[in-house]
C-alpha cells in the first residue's frame, strides 16, 4: 500500500499543475492580479504627482507668455520716439495724401497739385497686322532717353541703345526685340479695334518726368541714319521736332511730365509724384489736379493706442495670475497654482509697479493716476480716457518723460524704464518664473528614476508571488490526489470485510 501511495504522490508533483490553479482550484492569477494592484499603489500616487507637476509647468507657461507680452507693451512705452512721433493729414485725401516723421515741425501748409509727373507714352501708326512685315530691309532703331528742351533733345544719363531689326520683322517680333534690349523702355502692341485688323506699337520710357522723354532714330544696318520718308523702319521714328511724315511718326499718348507743386505759393517741380524735400520730415503724394491744405501735428493717438495696449497687457497678466491660483469657497476648488509662492509673488510685484512714482518733470504728473490710469480694487488698471487725452493733448511732453525719460539728473528714471527693468528680472532665466519651472522638472525627473525602481522591484514582487502560490498550487494538488487514494482504499477495505 505504500509503494501505491508514492505512486500517486509522484504523478499528481508531475502532472497536475500545467497552469496556476488547474491543480487546486485556486484563482491564483486572480489573487495575484490584486495584490499587484496594492503594491502598485505608490506608482499610481507619483503618476498622479506627476501629471500635477506638468500641469503647473504648463501654467507656469501661460504666466510666463501673459507677462512677456506686458514686457513688449511697456517696452513700447519706454521708447521715447512714440511721443515724438508726428501725422500729416490733409483736407482732401483724393488731391494729396502725407506722413511726416518726428523732423516735421507742426503747422498748416496750402498745397496745389498744377500737374502730375508721368512716364511718356508713345504710339504709332496703325498696321493691318501685328504679325506681317513691318519691314522689307533689315536696320536698326535707336533709342534715347533725355529731355526736350528749346526745340533741342539732351540725351540724359542713360546711354542710348540700339536694337537690331532683322529683315521682315513684325510689329510682334520689334517688340519682342524692344524688350528684351533692356532700353529702359516697355514695348507692347495694341489691337486698336475689336475685328483684329487695326495694331499700333505702343512705347513708354521706363523713367517718370520730364527727363525721361524719348527720341526714336531709324537707322541701316550699318547705323547709318535712314531717310525720315515713312518707310520700313522709318515708319517707327520719332522726333518731336519733326513734322509727321518726316520723322515724327508716333502720337504721344502721355507726355512726360515733370509733376509742378506750389507749396504755399513756390512753384517747385519734381520728377515723381511723391515729394519727400519739399516740407522737411513730411512725404506727400500727389494723386489729382486739385488743392489740399496739409496739417502737421504731434501724433498723440499712437501713444494713446500704446498706452491703452499696456493696460490691457497689464490686465491680462494680471487675470491670468488670478485665474491659476484663485480658490473657489463656493465649490471648494482649487486652481492648478492655488496656495504656490511663485504666483503669489508674480501677483504682488504685477500690483507694486503700478505704484512706481516717475521724473516729476511736472510736479502735477508723478503717478500713472496723475495721467488717468487707476487701479481698481480687482487688480485691474482702468483707463480715465477724457484724462488721458488732455495730458496727451496739452503735456505730451510731460507723459514721455513720465514713461521714457531716463535722465541721471533726474529723481528716477521713466515708469516704462523701471518697469522694463523689473520684467526682464521677472523672466530672467534665474527669475522667479524660470526657477519655479526648473523646481517642478527636478521634481519629474525624481518621480521618474523613483517610479522606475518601483517598477523593477514590482517586477521581483510578481514573481515571488507567482512562485510561492505555485508551490501552493502544487502541494495543495498533491494533497488532494492522496486524500482520493486514501478515500478510495479505505471504501474497498471496508467492503471486503463486510463481504
Amino acid at each position: 500500500m505504500a509503494t501505491t501511495i508514492s505512486s500517486a504522490t509522484s504523478t499528481a508533483s508531475t502532472g497536475a499543475i500545467t497552469s496556476p490553479g488547474v491543480g487546486s482550484g485556486l484563482d491564483i492569477n486572480g489573487i495575484i492580479t490584486k495584490l499587484m494592484a496594492v503594491e502598485q499603489q505608490p506608482v499610481t500616487v507619483l503618476n498622479k504627482q506627476e501629471a500635477t507637476d506638468q500641469a503647473k509647468i504648463s501654467a507656469y507657461g501661460t504666466l510666463t507668455s501673459s507677462v512677456a507680452s506686458l514686457k513688449s507693451a511697456v517696452d513700447a512705452l519706454k521708447d521715447s520716439s512714440l511721443f515724438t512721433k508726428q501725422s500729416a493729414t490733409t483736407s482732401d485725401s483724393t488731391v494729396l495724401s502725407a506722413t511726416a516723421n518726428s523732423v516735421a515741425k507742426a503747422g498748416t501748409y496750402s498745397v496745389s497739385v498744377v500737374a502730375l509727373a508721368s512716364a511718356q507714352t508713345l504710339t504709332s501708326q496703325v498696321f493691318s497686322s501685328s504679325s506681317s512685315a513691318v519691314t522689307t530691309p533689315g536696320g536698326q532703331l535707336k533709342i534715347e532717353i533725355g529731355t526736350y528742351s528749346g526745340g533741342n533733345f539732351t540725351v540724359g544719363s542713360a546711354t542710348p541703345v540700339t536694337v537690331d531689326i532683322a529683315a521682315g520683322s513684325s510689329l510682334q517680333s520689334i517688340r519682342d526685340l524692344i524688350n528684351s534690349a533692356d532700353a529702359g523702355v516697355t514695348a507692347k502692341v495694341v489691337s486698336v479695334d475689336s475685328a483684329g485688323t487695326q495694331f499700333k506699337l505702343s512705347i513708354t520710357s521706363n523713367t517718370v518726368g520730364a527727363a525721361g522723354s524719348l527720341r526714336i532714330s531709324a537707322l541701316d544696318t550699318s547705323g547709318t541714319a535712314l531717310p525720315t520718308n515713312n518707310t520700313d523702319l522709318a515708319k517707327l521714328s520719332y522726333d518731336p521736332t519733326k513734322v509727321s511724315g518726316t520723322g515724327n511718326e508716333y502720337t504721344a499718348a502721355a507726355p512726360a511730365l515733370d509733376a509742378h507743386i506750389q507749396v504755399d505759393g513756390v512753384d517747385l517741380y519734381r520728377n515723381s509724384n511723391v515729394i519727400g524735400d519739399a516740407i522737411a520730415g513730411v512725404s506727400f503724394t500727389a494723386s489729382k489736379i486739385g488743392t489740399a491744405s496739409l496739417t502737421v501735428a504731434s501724433d498723440i493717438t499712437s501713444a494713446q493706442s500704446a498706452i491703452q495696449a499696456f493696460v490691457k497687457a497689464y490686465n491680462d497678466a494680471v487675470a491670468s495670475g488670478r485665474k491659476l491660483s484663485n480658490y473657489d469657497p463656493a465649490t471648494k476648488t482649487s486652481a492648478l497654482l492655488t496656495g504656490d509662492s511663485a504666483a503669489r509673488n508674480l501677483l504682488s510685484q504685477l500690483s507694486s509697479m503700478m505704484g512706481f512714482i516717475g521724473p516729476a518733470t511736472n510736479s502735477n504728473m508723478k503717478r500713472l493716476s496723475d495721467i488717468g490710469l487707476t487701479l481698481q480694487k480687482d487688480g485691474s488698471l482702468q483707463i480715465n480716457t477724457i484724462k488721458l487725452q488732455t495730458n496727451l493733448q496739452y503735456s505730451l511732453s510731460s507723459v514721455a518723460s513720465l514713461f521714457s525719460s531716463t535722465d541721471s539728473s533726474l529723481t528716477s528714471k521713466g515708469i516704462a524704464v523701471q518697469m522694463s527693468s523689473r520684467l526682464d528680472a521677472i523672466l530672467s532665466s534665474q527669475g522667479l518664473l524660470a526657477n519655479s519651472v526648473s523646481g517642478l522638472q527636478a521634481t519629474i525627473k525624481s518621480i521618474g528614476l523613483r517610479r522606475t525602481s518601483l517598477q523593477n522591484r514590482l517586477v521581483q514582487v510578481e514573481a515571488n508571488y507567482r512562485k510561492q502560490f505555485t508551490a501552493l498550487d502544487t502541494l495543495v494538488a498533491s494533497m488532494q490526489q492522496t486524500s482520493q487514494y486514501l478515500t478510495q482504499q479505505l471504501a474497498t477495505m471496508q467492503k471486503s470485510t463486510t463481504g
